[in-house]
């Protein structure tokens, strides 16, 4: 349970690949080269928490450089009245023909950036409690919460060296949403990609920032639920057939607990519009966030640039990211609530929260005061169903047309999201036989020191490993997952590709009437999807990314059960597509020597993802 703890919980609060505020005025000149200090020059609020504040340094911005571009005469060209271009060629006759902007197909056209490192350290703090509540055994990133933030701009390449320091568990860290392009082995996943890195050893990850240069613009407000005790200990309530409950909100570090804490803080800039990204880190809760008095305009989802639509509050299963615009007023009366509603019947909570977990502020000049509450407000109005935005809404700016033939069998390709019925006695720790989440035939359950990416022939044969193989080069693959006996909704995030959402319904799965719900015209697209209860989520993506790539539930408890399966995309392509395994060999040699490898078959409770 530990490596899934590490390598999901911490993913989206370390690896958040933004270089700037969360709250940046949208009506702003944007000057790349030069940006602004954005937090450094807002005054600090005292027990607030600006973007950056929490750790105690001010948040300095990176600077994008294109020293291939610029050479040549290349030129930034955001401007005030539009940010749809990002760098251009101006001696061109028409320099809108070879521009990088927003409708540049990112997967195949990348500018070209330059390399940036960093420095990861896996440690302990027994001082951190954002929600002013003691955490056992906490496990962070350069001992803060959350992480250092890694800022990267559009087409930059990224190295950065991971150091476990902890004596009691083994550690990876997987890139979420990050497509990993020809490089399955920098994927981050235990038992697939690599084996854990063992204490004081140092794995080096090397990945490509591709996406829209969106990015640019944004920071994290990250959004999740807070456990106390440890992953083990929760982790035993569902070995035992429970719902693990969790005990706080937690929005950027902080959070409230019986009626103690802090609330995050930031301000807004009247008559400006501003910038803000969303990301739901949770283990295992669903939120509705809104802000009191104030649409919120997407123009993201999971980092894919999409047609802006305008809502009042915003549904984020786990696992999902979304950009929003929020308009600020130009006469505001006070201060207002961030909201984050747990989503009903998607998080267990231990006592009822509180769900004004943020303060948007107008007027931060406090003077080393501190500021009143915001008054109450009626909510948003808004719908706390379990529900994904509906996808109509979702409509990419760069477009995919789906294939109406797809490669595969889908018949064969189609998966039940279920619960076994009764313990099962070949898989978990002795003696403690419990019923396992099942996507596949049976549970995933992998080897910790046999990852897949090294032993391709022996994974493909273990029924434990739920391989299935998609050995096609051109078109779509289309896979079907559906809801099994218990109606649970399940948010399913796939590695290494994008997909398209032919169809998301709460009607079962028929794969004779169902394909009439399909979109095959710009369908959405990103790479965290809800599974409704009782229904199916028909996915599609293209097999052009050669390795072993994960799909799984993000419910933390439910991918450490075994609700996952392998998808071997042109599997005998795969030694061609990975670079040099020299280093993953060392981790796994050194990951053998362990008194933890030598004991994982007699404590391991988990999948190992």
């Amino acid at each position: 349970m530990g490596w899934l703890r590490v390598t999901v919980d911490f993913v989206l609060r370390v690896t958040q690949l933004d270089g700037f505020s969360p709250l940046i005025g949208y009506g702003d000149v944007q000057q790349p080269l030069q940006p602004p200090p954005i937090v450094g020059s807002v005054p600090p609020v005292t027990g607030g928490g600006y973007y950056g504040e929490v750790q105690g340094d001010p948040y300095t911005p990176i600077v994008c450089s294109y020293p291939e571009l610029e050479a040549k005469g290349w030129e930034f060209c955001n401007t005030e009245d539009s940010r749809d271009c990002w760098i251009r060629d101006p001696n061109e006759n028409q320099p809108s023909f070879t521009q990088w902007d927003v409708r540049t197909n990112y997967e195949q056209d990348i500018p070209p950036g330059i390399t940036r490192e960093y420095w990861l350290e896996l440690t302990g703090n027994p001082d951190v409690s954002p929600d002013d509540a003691p955490k056992i055994l906490g496990k962070y990133f350069n001992g803060t919460y959350p992480g250092p933030t890694i800022q990267a701009c559009w087409g930059d390449q990224l190295v950065i060296h991971v150091t476990n320091k902890r004596s009691d568990n083994g550690t990876t860290v997987h890139w979420h949403g990050i497509r990993q392009l020809d490089s399955n082995e920098m994927d981050g996943v235990n038992g697939i990609t690599q084996c854990p890195i063992s204490t004081d050893d140092t794995f080096t990850y090397g990945t490509t920032w591709y996406h829209s240069h969106y990015s640019q613009q944004l920071g994290p407000v990250m959004i999740s639920d807070w456990i106390h005790d440890t992953a083990f200990i929760v982790y035993r309530v569902e070995m035992e057939g429970g719902i693990p409950p969790a005990d706080s909100i937690v929005v950027n570090g902080h959070g409230h607990f019986n009626g103690s804490g802090s609330y995050f803080e930031t301000c807004l800039t009247r008559k400006k519009r501003h910038v803000l990204r969303l990301i739901n880190s949770s283990a295992a809760t669903s939120f509705v966030f809104s802000i009191d008095d104030h649409n919120l305009t997407v123009i993201t989802n999971d980092l894919v640039a999409i047609e802006p639509f305008t809502v009042q509050s915003l549904f984020i299963g786990i696992g999902q990211r979304y950009t929003v615009v929020i308009e600020a007023k130009d006469q505001a009366e006070g201060d207002y609530w961030m909201r984050t509603v747990p989503a009903a019947r998607c998080g267990l909570f231990s006592l009822l929260p509180d769900d004004r977990t943020g303060i948007i502020r107008y007027d931060c000049s406090s003077g080393g005061e501190v500021l009143p509450l915001p008054p109450d407000r009626e909510p948003q109005p808004q719908n706390n169903t379990c529900e994904d935005v509906h996808t109509e809404w979702l409509n990419p700016i760069v477009p995919w047309c789906v294939d109406q033939h797809p490669q595969n069998n889908v018949t064969e390709d189609t998966f039940e999201a279920d619960l076994q019925g009764a313990p099962d006695t070949s898989l978990g720790p002795p003696g403690f036989p419990y019923a396992h989440w099942f996507l596949a035939e049976q549970p995933m359950w992998l080897n910790f020191s046999r990852p897949t990416i090294l032993h391709i022939d022996e994974a493909m044969q273990n029924p434990n490993y739920t391989i299935i193989e998609e050995d096609y080069n051109v078109g779509f693959v289309y896979l079907i997952v559906h809801s099994g006996n218990i109606p649970v909704d399940h948010p399913m995030h796939l590695h290494g590709s994008d997909f398209v959402i032919l169809a998301q319904s709460r009607e079962p799965w028929d794969e004779t009437t169902s394909p009439r719900l399909f979109r095959y015209d710009n369908p959405p697209r990103r790479d965290t999807a809800m599974l409704p209860a009782g229904g199916f989520l028909a996915m599609a993506f293209k097999p052009d990314n050669p390795g072993s790539w994960l799909l799984h539930c993000h419910i933390v408890w439910h991918a450490s059960s075994g609700l996952a399966l392998q998808i071997l995309v042109r599997p005998y392509d795969i030694p061609d597509f990975l670079g040099d395994l020299t280093e993953t060999e060392r981790i796994c040699n050194n990951w053998a020597e362990t008194p933890l490898a030598s004991s994982m078959p007699m404590i391991q409770d988990d999948s190992g993802i």
